[in-house]
């Protein structure tokens, strides 16, 4: 990595973590600067103003939310030479995503929506970052329907769209959770995902 590179990932990482501790409000681009050593006018070579700094850091940390879940998931599933596999590898990244320790990172995808809509900039990445993940996860339903795993009457698109709405709606139950059994929430929409997936010769 360039050294203008280097600089520019440490401004986003900084403001990424001041984002995380305090909301966009508590970014301050001295602070910023100060943490990564630079003064603060290294930070407008790189960003244009403190709003700018702001969008893109918020941005990342939406790649960042799915792309650590997406490239194995693929990666695995692509691999499989059964339905059973196949199921493994589901159940596998569900299990993985549902984990008590991912919650933040639907909270981050709620908290990055949220700003979207009032910045274009924001809203426009995360239309091009969902259409990157479901992207992924369509050529794994295009894969498993070649395969005969996955249902065929329904557009892989779809299917990965609504496999991801899955994923994010588990942040409703997150907010409230002594009115609903988080595990028993995954069960149901684990069942539900590999239901859909199944795909059942009709009689």
């Amino acid at each position: 990595m360039s050294t203008e590179l280097d600089t520019r990932a440490k401004l986003l990482n900084a403001t990424i973590m001041a984002i995380d501790a305090g909301g966009e409000v508590s970014v301050r681009v001295s602070n910023v600067a100060s943490a990564v050593g630079v003064r603060e006018p290294s930070v407008y070579h790189f960003f244009k103003n403190r709003e700018a700094l702001v969008e893109a850091a918020q941005i990342e940390r939406y790649r960042r939310s799915y792309s650590e879940m997406m490239v194995p998931f693929e990666a695995a599933a692509l691999m499989a030479d059964s339905w059973d596999d196949f199921e493994r590898s589901v159940r596998k990244i569900f299990a993985a995503v549902y984990s008590p320790d991912r919650a933040q990172l639907r909270s981050i995808r709620k908290n990055v929506m949220g700003a979207a809509q009032s910045s274009p900039a924001i809203a426009a990445a995360v239309i091009e970052i969902n259409h990157e993940t479901a992207e992924s996860l369509a050529r794994v339903m295009t894969f498993g329907q070649e395969k005969g795993w996955v249902t065929k009457d329904l557009d892989a698109m779809a299917l990965a769209y609504w496999g991801i709405g899955q994923i994010n709606g588990r942040v409703m139950a997150e907010m409230n959770p002594s009115q609903v059994d988080l595990d028993a929430w995954n069960k149901v929409s684990i069942e539900a995902v590999l239901g859909v997936y199944r795909w059942k010769e009709p009689k």
